[in-house]
């Protein structure tokens, strides 16, 4: 059973010509007149007495007598000549300060994500005194604004040269030494990181476009003897007479 409908395929409106693109708009479109136009049609209807249909055919050919009347209505009324600034929609969340404040919370800690740089900005009742909700899109696009884009994020052991580290090295490598030259043989045992979740930390953050990722960290070491394996086997390595 066939069933037809009647009028194509057509949506609502939608002429012959085709389907209408997304974001056009219904209708003629609006033209702007400018401020000069408009002082010209003043002058036209209001000193030299033309009717508001030859005032619009001299300035513009396209120009309606609805639009001259509209202009003519405005200044007798207000005694303006000049276009309003066009106005509506949503004004702006943030101010300029605020979004400052935003990227800086996010040079701080490049790996925050956003939905904790919502929390704490909610929470700041000092520069974001008016702010009492804010969605993860709009932090996403203010990020997006200031040319902020999400990266892959290494870890850069900051204290791997430190003298302290450096000291836990020289002394893991005596204890060995001590341990190889003793008279009861001794066998070492080093464990590696297969208990590890590389999932507990973050592995993206944001930064500048254009800029290199790093995440500074911190090393912590309970043990000497847990010292960090690559930079042990340099150290030794330098001493003669010493097994790796």
């Amino acid at each position: 059973m066939r069933v037809r409908v009647r009028g194509g395929q057509r949506g609502r409106g939608v002429g012959r010509g085709g389907e209408r693109r997304r974001g056009q708009r219904r209708g003629p479109v609006r033209r702007r007149v400018s401020d000069d136009i408009r002082a010209t049609l003043v002058d036209h209807v209001i000193n030299h007495g033309l009717s508001m249909r030859e005032a619009g055919q001299r300035v513009h050919p396209n120009l309606s007598r609805y639009t001259v009347a509209s202009i003519i209505r405005t200044f007798r009324l207000e005694n303006r000549m000049v276009a309003q600034p066009p106005r509506g929609g949503r004004q702006r969340l943030f101010s300029e300060q605020q979004e400052l404040a935003i990227i800086e919370m996010v040079r701080e800690n490049n790996a925050i994500r956003l939905r904790d740089l919502q929390q704490r900005i909610i929470a700041d009742g000092n520069v974001f005194n008016n702010i009492n909700r804010v969605s993860i899109s709009t932090l996403s696009r203010i990020l997006h604004k200031h040319n902020f884009r999400m990266k892959q994020l290494y870890r850069v052991p900051f204290e791997r040269n430190s003298v302290r580290v450096k000291d836990l090295r020289r002394d893991y490598v005596q204890t060995v030494l001590d341990f190889d030259a003793a008279e009861m043989p001794h066998e070492f045992i080093y464990v590696d990181e297969a208990g590890f979740n590389l999932a507990k930390t973050r592995r993206r953050g944001r930064n500048m476009k254009g800029t290199a990722m790093g995440k500074k960290f911190a090393h912590s070491y309970g043990n000497i003897f847990m010292a960090e394996w690559d930079e042990t086997a340099l150290a030794m390595a330098e001493k003669p007479n010493t097994k790796i």
